[in-house]
């Protein structure tokens, strides 16, 4: 999921919708990095949406502090289109740059847009969670900080690899061939379009760049039953 980023005058503009509900907005420009967007003592992010603008070019490693939250409780939910881990976009002067959203970022309670590297179009075939985690197994950006908290959410993720769904173009031996050379295809699992797998980090990409593959996400937790001893 991508999040939307709408314009903004070149202001530094905090707004939150005075009508509470769904509808609730908070919009933030940031204009050199070092401001707070939101301080709050507690703060409650579900049932509202984030727009977010960008009005300075921003240095290798800089982070951006969308909510400082004075209280001790951590924030509660997350916005409608802006999910933990989630690989945001902003661009400022015709150039994107890359973050990633923590809710637990700054003190542990923050919601904090942390600097990353930009993909190549092979590794956008990966779902946010996938490419957190081949940055993590890499060692880039933001996990080249040893102060980094984030984790990928994965869920079953075990020793031989994650577990991922494959969508595919269609589903081919040869696809099941390479799967098998360093992971595990699911018993059960291959449809014409899709195959579920335990595949190490490292070979998310090598699967990625296949023509036939269209993208690989995370399988869901229920899938670790149908694993064979």
């Amino acid at each position: 999921m991508k999040l939307t980023v709408v314009p903004f005058a070149a202001v530094f503009v905090v707004a939150l919708s005075a009508q509470a509900g769904p509808a609730d907005v908070v919009t933030a420009t940031f204009v050199n990095g070092s401001e707070v967007a939101v301080r709050a003592a507690g703060f409650t992010a579900s049932g509202k949406t984030l727009n977010l603008g960008l009005n300075f070019a921003p240095k290798p490693g800089t982070d951006l502090t969308v909510i400082e939250n004075t209280g001790l409780d951590i924030i509660k939910g997350t916005f409608a289109n802006l999910v933990q881990g989630q690989i945001v976009d902003l661009s400022y002067a015709g150039i994107t740059y890359h973050f990633v959203a923590n809710y637990h970022g700054g003190a542990g309670n923050d919601l904090v847009l942390l600097w990353t590297n930009a993909d190549s179009p092979v590794d956008k075939k990966l779902d946010d969670q996938l490419r957190l985690a081949l940055k993590q197994a890499r060692g880039q950006a933001p996990f080249d900080k040893g102060t980094t908290t984030i984790q990928p959410d994965i869920p079953g993720n075990l020793p031989e690899g994650v577990l991922v769904d494959i969508q595919a173009s269609p589903t081919s031996q040869q696809l099941l061939d390479q799967i098998s050379e360093t992971g595990k295809v699911i018993d059960g699992s291959v449809t014409p379009t899709m195959v579920q797998a335990v595949v190490p980090v490292s070979e998310l990409e090598s699967l990625a760049g296949r023509d036939d593959v269209q993208s690989i996400s995370p399988a869901k937790p229920a899938i670790i039953s149908r694993l064979k001893p």
